[in-house]
């Protein structure tokens, strides 16, 4: 029984551990304005104010949501700390633009960023029933952790919101760190 204590004291000590190393930032925009470079609605980044620049094209603002033939910008400030790797997660709220028969009228996400050995991306489209947005969740894994993303959205589409999270990920060796440590906490509190 005290063995399965020690574990599970282990257990929370390194998951506590990973949530003190990981770096989060979030920021929202809500596109409430014609205004092409809106500071965030919402914003958590302990490392800088981001940055997003809209490139409207043909298109323009209309009424709470950026109609693209062009593409927006958006470069994230992070904790520039050498870790394993990024997670970031977009959440696009979108519908066609049909403004330009030659751009497809979906977005296309890409990320940007020195250094960047290998990136992967997962996308989920969830359209909203009886209306003609799509929530659009993307999941990005990047490696290693760069200080800064670039990100960039493009496609014929309407914008109506925007919401990007970021996470710097510790590196496995400061895990098992964190994790030795903790065993040698619990095994020096047996002793006294």
């Amino acid at each position: 029984m005290k063995k399965f204590i020690s574990f599970l004291c282990f257990l929370v000590i390194l998951t506590a551990g990973s949530a003190a190393l990981a770096t989060t930032t979030d920021q929202l925009w809500l596109f409430n304005t014609d205004e092409v470079m809106p500071v965030p609605d919402v914003v958590h980044n302990a490392n800088g104010q981001p940055l997003l620049r809209v490139d409207p094209g043909p298109g323009g603002w209309q009424g709470g949501a950026w109609s693209l033939s062009g593409e927006i910008d958006v470069i994230i400030p992070n904790d520039p700390t050498l870790r394993e790797r990024k997670e970031i997660t977009i959440e696009l709220l979108w519908a066609p633009g049909r403004l330009d028969a030659f751009i497809p009228d979906w977005p296309l996400v890409g990320v940007s960023a020195v250094p960047m050995d290998k990136m992967t991306m997962s996308v989920v489209n969830d359209p909203l029933a009886g209306t003609i947005w799509t929530q659009s969740i993307y999941s990005i894994v990047i490696w290693p952790n760069p200080p800064r993303e670039w990100i960039a959205i493009k496609g014929d589409i309407l914008v109506d919101q925007l919401y990007i999270e970021t996470k710097c990920v510790p590196e496995p060796a400061t895990m098992g760190l964190l994790g030795l440590g903790g065993l040698a906490l619990l095994r020096g509190r047996r002793k006294h």
